[in-house]
């Protein structure tokens, strides 16, 4: 499996108090993605910009080359970064906050050519993010490792909800987690998959895991910033309506 098939997997066998938030999952979900193209060297970093890689067959015979999803993200990125392609990257409903996020346009700095063929890694997180939870969910569903468990409600309503099926996918994830995969430990850890503070940084300093997991806490930390203001905003106007008798 895939970084982040194993992340997906992981964040959802956990206990119901420490359920992930799904824009957070979005994100990070993105991030595995990146990490494991820029290990098939399907991609490459140019400092924190994401270009094409020296294998852009996307790794034959590694897990890359062979993953639905992961094909997907690079034909994605592609479409992305094709000259004249702009406009805004951020994910609508996972990721929420839309809008401009006030920083540089991608690859500044760089060449002209880097920004017509690079994006961000920030960009990436925020772009690829959109609705990527349902895209894994549709896919561990289609393989087996999500099942729908029947319920019934009255004994008139019948309901379903899905949960994890005990799959050798399952349990390999569960696996590399307990084992301290660096990588997959500092994406779940970031979203709160273990309801701590991240544990010192264990992924290799100047690595592009690194670079990648650097965006997701800057990524995560924003969209938390972003759910602050907006409860901020919505409890003035609920105090204002009170105030005026509504």
């Amino acid at each position: 499996m895939t970084t982040a098939r194993d992340l997906i997997v992981v964040a959802m066998d956990v206990p119901a108090d420490l359920l992930v938030d799904r824009g957070d999952l979005s994100l990070a979900l993105a991030a595995a993605e990146l990490i494991d193209l820029l290990a098939a060297r399907a991609l490459a970093l140019r400092g924190d910009l994401v270009v094409p890689g020296e294998r852009r067959d996307e790794g034959q015979g590694t897990e890359a080359g062979r993953d639905r999803l992961l094909t997907q993200a690079l034909t994605a990125y592609e479409a992305a970064t094709r000259p004249g392609t702009a406009g805004d990257r951020r994910p609508e409903g996972d990721a929420a906050g839309a809008g401009d996020t006030g920083r540089a346009p991608a690859g500044s700095g760089q060449h002209a050519e880097d920004e017509e063929t690079g994006e961000r890694v920030e960009d990436w997180l925020w772009r690829r993010g959109r609705d990527l939870p349902t895209a894994y969910l549709a896919a561990l569903e289609e393989e087996g490792t999500l099942v729908r468990e029947d319920q019934r409600r009255w004994r008139l309503l019948p309901t379903s909800r899905r949960v994890l099926a005990d799959t050798p996918g399952r349990r390999r994830a569960a696996q590399h987690w307990s084992s301290d995969a660096p990588v997959l430990r500092a994406l779940g850890t970031l979203i709160g998959v273990k309801g701590e503070e991240p544990p010192p940084d264990e992924v290799p300093e100047h690595s592009p895991a690194r670079v990648v997991v650097d965006g997701l806490r800057q990524a995560v930390d924003e969209l938390a910033e972003e759910r602050r203001l907006r409860t901020t905003r919505l409890d003035r106007a609920n105090a204002t309506y009170r105030s005026r008798g509504y």
